[in-house]
C-alpha cells in the first residue's frame, strides 16, 4: 500500500484528485494549513498540517510518503513556495512527484506563468524524482468568472477575439493526476492535457445561451480594458499582468492545440464543453 500526499485538497483540482483516490487501497494524506478548517476532508484522508513557507513543516508532513501531488495558488511567490515543497519532498525521500503545471510551460518566455512553472519543473527533474508534469490548458471551471455577467447582462468579456481554445475539464485533469500517482508508466513524462475540441468564445457563448435559455454574447475587449475592470475588483497588478501575458500568448495560437494524451491515459474521450456547460449552469444556479 502506497502513502500518497495531496496538496490543494480543498481546491478544484486537488479535491477532485482526492475524490478519485478515495476508496482505493492507498494511505491518503491531505496537506492543509489549518486542520480545524478542513475537517470535511477527514473521512477520506489523514489531515496533516503544513505551510509552503515553512520547510520543516513540509518535511514532517512528507515523512514516509511514496508519492506526492503538487498544486498551489497563483500568488506572487508561487515559484518559491513550490520550490520549498519540492526540496522538502526530496529531503524526505519522496520518490514520485506529480506537479500541476501549465500548457506550454517553458515555451513562452514573455509569459510569467509559463516561466515559473518551467523553473519548478526543472528543479524536480534535476533532483531526480520519478516525475510527471501535468500541463493542462485553460480549465472549463474558470467559466465561473463569466457566469455572473452572463446572467445579469447576457454578455461576457475577454481579450481572445475569435481565437479557439481547447479548454480542459478539471475533473479529467484530476483523474489523470490520480493515475500518474498510482500507476506505472508515467515516470519522467510531461503531458499536455487539452479538451477534445478547440472553440472560440463566440461558440462558448452559444453553448451558454442554450443552457441559460437566454441570449449570451461574447464581447471582445482590449487588454487595458480587461486589466482595468479586474483591478477594480481588487485583483493585484502583478497577477493581472501575468494573466494578460498568458492570454496574449493564447491569441498567438498556443492554446488552440489538441492532444490525444487525455483520452490515451483515461481510456475515454475528454469532456467537451457541450457536455460541461449544462451541468455547470445547473450546479451554479
Amino acid at each position: 500500500m502506497k502513502t500518497l500526499l495531496l496538496t490543494g485538497a480543498t481546491g478544484s483540482i486537488g479535491g477532485e484528485v482526492l475524490r478519485c483516490l478515495s476508496g482505493q487501497n492507498h494511505s491518503l494524506r491531505a496537506l492543509v494549513r489549518d486542520v480545524s478548517k478542513a475537517q470535511n476532508l477527514a473521512p477520506h484522508a489523514q489531515l496533516v498540517a503544513g505551510d509552503f513557507a515553512d520547510i520543516s513543516s513540509l518535511e514532517k508532513a512528507l515523512s514516509g510518503v511514496d508519492a506526492a501531488f503538487l498544486v498551489s495558488a497563483n500568488t506572487p511567490d508561487q515559484r518559491d513556495l513550490e520550490l520549498n515543497f519540492v526540496r522538502a519532498a526530496h529531503a524526505s525521500g519522496v520518490r514520485r512527484l506529480v506537479k500541476l503545471s501549465v500548457m506550454a510551460a517553458g515555451a513562452i518566455p514573455d509569459s510569467p506563468f509559463q516561466v515559473l512553472h518551467r523553473e519548478v519543473e526543472r528543479e524536480i527533474e534535476d533532483l531526480g524524482f520519478d516525475f510527471t508534469h501535468l500541463r493542462p490548458n485553460m480549465l472549463m471551471q474558470n467559466m465561473r468568472w463569466f457566469l455572473p455577467t452572463m446572467r445579469e447582462s447576457g454578455a461576457f468579456f475577454h481579450i481572445l477575439g475569435d481565437t479557439p481554445v481547447s479548454h480542459a475539464d478539471a475533473r479529467d485533469v484530476a483523474e489523470v493526476a490520480a493515475r500518474c500517482l498510482t500507476e506505472n508508466g508515467h515516470e519522467n513524462r510531461a503531458y499536455t492535457l487539452t479538451g477534445a475540441e478547440a472553440l472560440n468564445f463566440s461558440q462558448v457563448a452559444a453553448l451558454f445561451s442554450q443552457a441559460l435559455e437566454k441570449p449570451v454574447q461574447y464581447v471582445d475587449v482590449s487588454a487595458a480594458q480587461m486589466k482595468a475592470a479586474r483591478a477594480a475588483n481588487g485583483e493585484p497588478e502583478p497577477y493581472l499582468d501575468a494573466e494578460i501575458a498568458l492570454f496574449q500568448a493564447w491569441n498567438r495560437g498556443f492554446g488552440s492545440e489538441i492532444t490525444d494524451e487525455m483520452p490515451r491515459i483515461l481510456g475515454r474521450n475528454a469532456t467537451t464543453l457541450a457536455q460541461f456547460v449544462p451541468e455547470f449552469v445547473a450546479k451554479n444556479r
